[in-house]
């Protein structure tokens, strides 16, 4: 197994110029290039926050349109930012020792060296990223960890189990579950349906009196879908009603379920042949558990080997719940 991480995948930050600063997304990328969403704009001398997915999007169709890319292994228009057109790197490791630190960054030093401590693993294996990488949180700002490589992140995962067990962390509720929720807007799932999903998670939850998000991140060699080894097609849209197979690759971002259909809610009658359901969403990650039933709406896309999967998560009316959980 590597043990070199990256430095362009999920968890960093890019900026363009001087006044735009994008989120990198997954962790396999096109060659000369990484797939990243804008986050911040710096307007004058303040710094405003895109807090969803579409208004991302609608920010870089409406002013960066140059960056917009149809990806012929991905079979969609992606945000693709050529290497050459990135002026800075906000790397969540080596950015853990130039944060400005007050009572959030002190939070997230803490959570960081107890998942270390407790863990085992090497503390270049985890990082810091968010508002407080980007020195832009605020005293009510969340925490976000990102820890990489699939061993790490078992043995994260279970030190987080435990860290909840003696009651180190707790699930979100009240406010902080609200704060959470709120640019979750842009999925078609009901906030009580979202509220009943993030009592379950490890990966989310309080931690010192602060909401924080964890993302389990796989090595690009790790990963189950390289970019270029396959290429994916839309075939239309569909509702399902499956049983998940097996949900041990649920935990990471981005995320996979193996599943098997059921029922075929509304779409093609092809849909019955999916056997995946995936997402680069991290807000998808610890969604289902193996054996459960499921609904899932989504993107019905077909492999150039000819798997059927669900890409879920890039489009409004897509969701990913259990069935009544």
């Amino acid at each position: 197994m590597s043990t070199k991480r990256p430095t362009l995948i999920e968890g960093s930050y890019v900026e363009v110029g001087d006044d735009v600063i994008y989120a990198v997304k997954g962790v396999s990328h096109p060659p000369k290039g990484v797939i990243a969403v804008p986050n911040y704009i710096r307007v004058g001398g303040s710094v405003v926050k895109l807090k969803s997915f579409n208004s991302s999007m609608d920010f870089i169709r409406r002013h960066s349109r140059k960056f917009l890319k149809y990806d012929e292994c991905l079979g969609q228009e992606v945000p693709y930012i050529p290497l050459e057109e990135i002026t800075r790197v906000y790397d969540p490791i080596e950015g853990k020792s130039h944060l400005r630190i007050d009572a959030v960054a002190n939070a997230a030093l803490r959570m960081v060296d107890l998942l270390v401590e407790n863990s085992g693993i090497e503390s270049n294996f985890v990082g810091i990223t968010g508002s407080v990488l980007l020195g832009l949180h605020n005293e009510s700002s969340d925490i976000d960890i990102v820890v990489y490589g699939i061993n790490n992140c078992l043995k994260v995962y279970e030190t987080l189990r435990l860290m909840r067990e003696s009651n180190m962390t707790g699930y979100l509720s009240g406010d902080a579950l609200e704060k959470v929720l709120r640019p979750r807007s842009d999925t078609l799932m009901e906030p009580i349906v979202w509220a009943k999903h993030e009592r379950r998670k490890l990966t989310n939850g309080i931690f010192m009196g602060r909401p924080y998000t964890l993302k389990l991140i796989p090595f690009p060699e790790e990963f189950w879908d390289k970019y270029g080894e396959r290429r994916f097609k839309e075939i239309g849209r569909t509702i399902i009603r499956f049983q998940v197979n097996n949900a041990s690759k649920g935990i990471f971002t981005p995320c996979r379920y193996e599943v098997k259909v059921t029922s075929v809610i509304e779409g093609p009658d092809i849909s019955t042949k999916v056997s995946s359901i995936v997402s680069y969403r991290s807000r998808f990650a610890e969604q289902l558990r193996d054996g459960e039933v499921g609904i899932a709406s989504g993107r019905l896309e077909i492999s150039s080997d000819g798997e059927l999967r669900l890409f879920v998560g890039n489009n409004p009316k897509d969701f990913l719940m259990v069935d009544s959980p």
